[in-house]
């Protein structure tokens, strides 16, 4: 009976032990699936954020890229708009060189033309001025004079009616013939193409006009 009993006991611990080791080995299961899922977990979310910092350093370096480029072209167009600004401002300092240049030469031309009008018109009225004074002592010398210029006329005249000698104007005439006497006496030849003519008291021919015969 103690021995039945006592295999009884013996069977009932071999049990216990048995459903107390399988039990300790499907914890030990569950432990391990437990940290298989965790790792894996972990796996997947360092996965997840490499991904994510990949993505978000591509986006950063896509960004510094446009940045740049940005920056580039912004420093591209300032620069030309630099140099149209300087290409505006030489153009607009040449031309206004030329027109200060032109405006001189204008303005030197006009002086020029000016000093030679005003010196053109001294010279006429020193002209002018000559010559009234020389007309005006003309005319005072005339106005002073008239008894010396009558006598003066009167011996011209006296001159002229006087004639050469017969033996001059026989020489001189030759074989023109004597054809009347002027108011004055004084003999009238007939040349060979019909002209008339008196020998003056210097003895050469002195033509008159038909109404003189």
């Amino acid at each position: 009976m103690k021995s039945l009993n006592r295999l009884f006991l013996l069977a009932i611990i071999a049990i216990f032990a048995i459903n107390n080791s399988n039990a300790q080995t499907g914890a030990e299961k569950k432990a391990e699936k437990a940290t298989k899922e965790t790792k894996a977990k972990a796996d997947k979310a360092d996965k997840k954020v490499k991904e994510v910092k990949a993505d978000a350093k591509e986006k950063t370096e896509k960004a510094d890229k446009k940045v740049k480029e940005v920056k580039a072209d912004a420093k591209e167009k300032t620069e030309k708009a630099d140099k149209k600004v300087k290409e505006v401002k030489a153009d607009a300092k040449e031309k206004a060189e030329k027109v200060d240049k032109k405006v001189k030469e204008v303005k030197a031309d006009a002086k020029e033309k000016t000093e030679k009008a005003d010196k053109k018109v001294k010279e006429v009225k020193a002209d002018t001025k000559e010559k009234a004074a020389k007309t005006e002592k003309a005319v005072k010398d005339e106005a002073k004079q008239p008894k010396a210029a009558a006598e003066k006329t009167l011996k011209a005249d006296k001159k002229d009616a006087s004639e050469a000698s017969s033996t001059v104007r026989k020489q001189v005439a030759g074989e023109d013939k004597a054809v009347s006497k002027d108011d004055k006496g004084r003999t009238i030849y007939e040349g060979p193409r019909g002209g008339k003519y008196y020998i003056n008291s210097n003895g050469n021919k002195t033509y008159i006009s038909q109404d003189k015969n």
